[in-house]
């Protein structure tokens, strides 16, 4: 990705911290984990009765969240490349211009929040 991040220890954990708790440090790579692998729910969420859908419908929601910022910014890096590029390229600035998909993904964007939070709604609801 392009861009400076600041990668500090206090922000990300170490890969040999990673490795022993058997957490992901990218928000994406948990996400996508729990769509492929089984997980145990926290304590808290194994408590409540009668959520699983919610809770599995609420996993799809960040997925196809996570999924179109995914693609949006790829966007937004391309439209960067270009613009720190040596050489400006008046194809590739027409076609990124007139490249109606990022604003699909953007509409998509919009629907998978409006559904998450509905859904966190309704999960808040079962919490009391």
């Amino acid at each position: 990705m392009t861009g400076s991040h600041d990668n500090s220890p206090s922000q990300e954990p170490s890969d040999s911290e990673r490795r022993l708790s058997g957490r992901r440090a990218r928000a994406r790579d948990r996400l996508m984990d729990r769509a492929s692998s089984d997980y145990a729910p926290s304590s808290a969420v194994a408590k409540m009765k009668h959520i699983e859908n919610l809770l599995l419908f609420i996993d799809d929601d960040l997925r196809e969240t996570a999924l179109s910022m995914e693609r949006i910014e790829r966007y937004l890096i391309s439209t960067l490349d270009i613009l720190e590029g040596q050489r400006i390229d008046g194809t590739k600035v027409q076609e990124l211009a007139t490249d109606v998909s990022v604003l699909d993904q953007v509409d998509l964007l919009n629907e998978s929040l409006e559904s998450l939070r509905r859904r966190m709604a309704r999960l808040a609801s079962a919490v009391g």
